[in-house]
């Protein structure tokens, strides 16, 4: 088990000032900073420093924060096996807002079986990574880029990623479209953080342009909006395919065919690397 000057310090990670630490912990402020200071001093290592007065956590303390976390968090699931070897134990995961449309429900009904309690957490890419790092989840579900030096992943399946609109659309000549083309149209997209909006936003870059080059850009956090403004003739945007599967088969929403836009994109299942629970995500992800 970790000391308490480990703790002290994973939490100062998080919140980045002595005074909500010591609150926290129920700690004065002297205190938090003593542990700190013979942590840094039993390690030989800064873990923090203060640019302009403001606190940061140095790159070592930052690995270091990362590891407490990840230990912290498989210590306690393990004792809990160990203490109730006969019972379910909870199951929590984070699923990104596309993927929650089109996937969770099975995974949903993969896991029903094995815990009593299973907790969901949906929000974008970037908040189901730091929720992993922060050991507030078990796995993620996500479909955006990724850091995979500092994760371990089993891809699920290639999703692809195409361009939507309504069906009546004036840009729709029968000709493939043209980015200066599009530019002239409003932009639904999703906020920043998002995987979705991530891809696209690099296939942009790319052709040396910005989601602010768009005549009008809409942002809205779920993908739901977003479809039924299309429905209903406003813009253009960019998402799974199988978000808008059943519009495409209705006619109510067309595929853009944008010149040199054949994307696709992993969807992985991501979990801490050398997590002592490896073996029981992967067999998860073997039955998605």
């Amino acid at each position: 088990m970790l000391d308490k000057k480990m703790h002290t310090f994973a939490l100062l990670a998080q919140t980045k000032s002595y005074t909500v630490t010591a609150q926290r912990l129920y700690l004065t402020q002297p205190a938090v900073t003593q542990q700190i200071k013979s942590l840094e001093s039993e390690l030989g290592l800064q873990l923090v420093s203060y640019q302009h007065a403001h606190l940061t956590i140095t790159p070592a303390g930052q690995q270091l924060a990362s590891y407490i976390n990840k230990i912290d968090h498989e210590s306690q699931k393990l004792l809990t096996q160990l203490k109730l070897p006969n019972q379910q134990t909870p199951i929590r995961l984070g699923c990104t807002r596309s993927l929650s449309s089109f996937l969770l429900t099975h995974v949903l009904q993969q896991l029903h079986a094995k815990s009593q309690q299973i907790r969901c957490q949906i929000a974008n890419t970037d908040t189901i990574l730091k929720a992993l790092t922060a050991g507030n989840i078990d796995f993620g579900l996500v479909e955006g880029n990724f850091d995979k030096t500092r994760f371990a992943f089993v891809t699920l399946r290639q999703e692809p990623f195409i361009g939507i609109t309504y069906a009546d659309n004036p840009l729709l000549t029968g000709q493939p479209l043209t980015l200066a083309q599009l530019l002239s149209q409003t932009l639904l997209v999703r906020e920043p953080g998002s995987g979705t909006r991530e891809i696209f936003q690099n296939w942009l870059t790319m052709h040396n342009a910005q989601i602010k080059d768009f005549q009008q850009v809409i942002e809205i956090a779920t993908p739901t909006p977003i479809i039924q403004l299309l429905t209903t003739g406003c813009g253009i945007s960019f998402m799974y395919r199988s978000l808008v599967s059943a519009e495409l088969a209705s006619g109510q929403l067309v595929q853009l065919p944008v010149r040199g836009f054949e994307l696709q994109h992993e969807i992985n299942l991501v979990y801490l690397k050398n997590s002592y629970f490896a073996a029981q995500y992967q067999a998860i992800a073997a039955h998605v």
